[in-house]
C-alpha cells in the first residue's frame, strides 16, 4: 500500500463489507485485490468473521488466481465461487501471435477500466484469458477487438488454467529455517550479506515487509527478495545428516 492513510481506508473497506452484508443479509464482494493488499485483509476479515459468524472466502476466478476478490457471506449463505462476481473471457487471435501480459493491460486500461475491476490476465500464443468484475463485461463483450496491433475476436468462458508453468523448483538445505538462511539460499549470498538486505527492507514475507533476520518460516510462507524474485515455501523435508533441514521451493517466473 501506498502510505498510512491508504492502508487505513483500505481496511476500512474490509469492515464496511461486514456491515453492509449483515445490514442487507446478502453477500458483499470487494474489489480484486493485490497480494499485498491480500495480506492486510487477510487478519482482519478472519477475525471479523470469527466475531460476527460470518464466513469469508477469497476468490479470483480459477484455483491459483493471483488477483482475488474478498468475499463476505451471511450466515445462511454458502461461500460458493459461483457467487462471486467474476467474469472470464478469452481473447482469440491468429496461432501465430502472441498476446503480452502489457499489451492487454494497457488494452483494458485504455477503455477506460479500473485496476481493480481486472483479475488475471494470462498471456499466451494464440489466446489470452481476462479475469475481470462483471461489471464490465459489456466492455470485454464488445469494445475490445484488438490487443496492441494484434487483431482479436472475444468469447465468453476459458479453457482449464494450468498453473504448473509459473514455477521452477529451487531445492536445498537450510541450518534452521531462519528467514536469513532461506534468503542466502535463495539469492545466493552468504548469511550476513542475507541479513544485510532484509535489515534495509529488501525482503518481505507473505507480502509485508519483515526486518527480523530470525523470523521462523513455515510451509506456505511467500517470500520475496527484491532484485530477486518471489518464492513459496513449499515443502519442508527431514534432516540431511549433518543435521540440515532439506526445503523445496517455488520460484515465480
Amino acid at each position: 500500500m501506498a502510505g498510512e492513510k491508504e492502508t487505513e481506508y483500505f481496511l476500512a473497506s474490509v469492515r464496511n463489507l461486514f456491515t453492509l452484508a449483515d445490514s442487507q443479509y446478502c453477500p458483499k464482494f470487494s474489489a480484486f485485490m493485490t497480494e499485498e493488499e491480500q495480506a492486510l485483509a487477510q487478519p482482519l476479515a478472519g477475525k471479523l468473521s470469527r466475531t460476527t459468524g460470518m464466513e469469508i472466502r477469497f476468490w479470483g476466478g480459477y484455483e491459483g488466481a493471483v488477483r482475488v476478490m474478498l468475499g463476505v457471506f451471511p450466515q445462511g449463505f454458502e461461500a460458493e465461487t459461483e457467487m462471486f462476481p467474476i467474469v472470464g473471457y478469452t481473447a482469440h487471435c491468429r496461432a501465430s501471435d502472441k498476446l503480452e501480459h502489457r499489451a492487454l493491460l494497457g488494452s483494458l486500461m485504455a477503455q477506460q477500466i479500473r485496476r481493480e475491476m481486472l483479475g488475471d490476465l494470462i498471456p499466451g500464443e494464440g489466446s489470452a484469458v481476462i479475469f475481470a468484475d462483471e461489471r464490465i463485461e459489456k466492455v470485454l463483450a464488445t469494445q475490445i477487438d484488438r490487443i496492441g496491433s494484434i487483431g482479436v475476436s472475444m468469447e465468453k468462458g476459458f479453457a482449464p488454467i494450468d498453473t504448473s508453468g509459473r514455477f521452477v523448483e529451487v531445492r536445498g538445505t537450510l541450518m534452521s529455517l531462519r528467514l536469513d538462511a532461506a534468503v542466502a539460499l535463495l539469492a545466493s549470498t552468504g548469511r550476513e550479506k542475507a541479513a544485510g538486505m532484509i535489515r534495509e527492507g529488501l525482503v518481505s514475507v507473505g507480502h509485508i515487509e519483515e526486518k527480523d533476520v530470525s523470523r521462523k518460516l513455515k510451509q506456505g510462507d511467500i517470500i520475496v527478495i527484491r532484485h530477486t524474485g518471489k518464492f513459496r515455501l513449499r515443502e519442508v523435508g527431514g534432516l540431511t545428516r549433518r543435521g540440515r533441514t532439506v526445503v523445496l521451493f517455488d520460484q515465480y517466473v
